[in-house]
């Protein structure tokens, strides 16, 4: 009964986080309006945008190939590698984490390759992806330390207001990260002993990653995931007359806001997000209207196309592998 409640709230928390973000954004926001706007859109540079997103699933196929080298499986298919991600990717925008889990299981089913230890090659893969977060969110941050202090501390807006109103995804990001401190403080036991299994699979990944085959080949891979997803977000801001010229630093800045912001576990970062991007553009003068349109616009998109991805992937997966169940 435990695990079934565990297995639940681990659905149900992570929407019910996004739902009360994305609440408080969007409860004030004009939608007649919104959908009259759209015809704005410069629509190339958004599908151009999205071109991007499609490119992430498929770097990170091929980076996994290399790590089941060292494992023994040299002889799984790419293109199994590559949808099965493909569909991890849309199943972890329908429950929160359990993509891996599932693209996995197709591995396994299709491959024989034991559920164990294609989850056990992904702790790598977090490894690199956690440091070159940090690293490249460090470096976005050390690179415009002024205009990040003015987001953290507007001094410009001379009201609370005007504060709530022109910075309402980062306060509500703030609240959230509030709730999951006492969140901490209140198991922090548990959470402590989770951390000290997470630093320990860290360390094995990291030493995981003396066994890859090509090792600068899957760094190469590993950059490249997060030059698209940055892509996918800059060529975005084209497509819009408020954003098109803002410019790369805007882009960085955001692009590290909303990095960050996704480490909330949230349906593709959906709440997080958008308080993300709302709160960096409406720093650099981007009205508040425009801000969440941009957010919303864009979010939406890219969380079409992972789906529509993913569902196309899982049924390229199933024809090109009629004959090869493995149960």
């Amino acid at each position: 009964m435990n695990k079934n409640l565990s297995k639940v709230l681990q659905i149900v928390i992570p929407l019910a986080i996004s739902a009360v973000i994305l609440y408080f954004l969007y409860r004030d926001f004009n939608f007649p309006e919104f959908w009259q706007g759209l015809s704005d859109i410069r629509l190339g540079w958004l599908l151009f945008a999205l071109l991007f997103s499609q490119i992430g699933p498929l770097l990170r196929g091929m980076r996994w190939k290399q790590l089941l080298y060292p494992l023994g499986y040299t002889n799984v298919p790419m293109k199994n590698m590559v949808l099965s991600v493909y569909t991890g990717y849309a199943m972890n925008i329908l429950i929160p984490r359990f993509g891996e889990i599932c693209r996995c299981a197709l591995l396994e089913r299709y491959n024989k390759v034991p559920f164990g230890k294609s989850l056990g090659s992904m702790v790598a893969e977090r490894v690199v992806d956690f440091v070159l977060l940090v690293l490249i969110c460090a470096s976005i941050v050390l690179a415009q330390l002024g205009n990040f202090i003015k987001l953290m501390t507007p001094a410009d807006v001379q009201n609370v207001e005007e504060v709530a109103k022109s910075h309402t995804g980062l306060w509500i990001t703030i609240g959230v990260i509030a709730v999951c401190l006492i969140v901490f403080f209140m198991f922090k036991d548990k959470l402590m002993n989770a951390v000290k299994d997470f630093v320990s699979g860290f360390w094995q990944g990291f030493l995981s990653l003396k066994q890859v085959e090509n090792l600068p080949l899957f760094l190469a891979y590993s950059v490249g995931i997060w030059v698209s997803y940055f892509f996918e977000l800059y060529l975005a801001f084209y497509a819009f007359n408020f954003t098109a010229e803002l410019g790369i630093s805007v882009g960085l800045l955001a692009f590290a806001g909303c990095s960050l912001a996704v480490l909330i576990p949230t349906p593709n970062g959906a709440g997080p997000w958008h308080g993300a991007i709302i709160a960096v553009l409406c720093m650099f003068g981007v009205t508040d209207v425009d801000a969440r349109t941009f957010a919303l616009v864009v979010h939406t998109s890219q969380t079409f196309i992972y789906l529509f991805g993913g569902l196309v992937g899982w049924v390229l997966m199933l024809a090109l592998n009629k004959e090869k169940k493995n149960f």
